[in-house]
């Protein structure tokens, strides 16, 4: 009897550690489908990154040319500016009339 006994807390022993051995193994199985799902959502996200990253590169060279046309356009309008300000004072003074002062550097 004590034997059969020895017999039977060792299939109750055997039965526990298998239940425990199939919840492990389902929990393994969930938590590799979760890191799965996580490494897709990573793999997403550093793609929308990249195209953040390239769209911010394309807004900054497309800012970097509208600067530079508006740079190009203030210096031909002082460049104008002062064309016509040198024309308007030669045509303003008289040929014959002596100058005092000369503005020329």
């Amino acid at each position: 009897m004590e034997q059969n006994d020895d017999l039977i807390r060792l299939a109750g022993v055997v039965e526990e550690l298998l239940a425990s051995f199939n919840q492990l193994k389902q929990e393994k199985s969930d938590l590799l489908q979760t890191l799965g799902e996580k490494e897709n959502y990573i793999k997403e996200l550093q793609g929308s990154i990249t195209r953040l990253k390239d769209e911010k590169t394309d807004v900054s060279q497309r800012v970097s040319g509208i600067l530079a046309a508006l740079e190009n356009w203030e210096k031909g309008q002082d460049d104008e500016e002062k064309k016509s300000l040198n024309e308007n004072a030669t045509e303003s003074s008289p040929a014959g009339s002596p100058q005092l002062f000369t503005m020329e550097s």
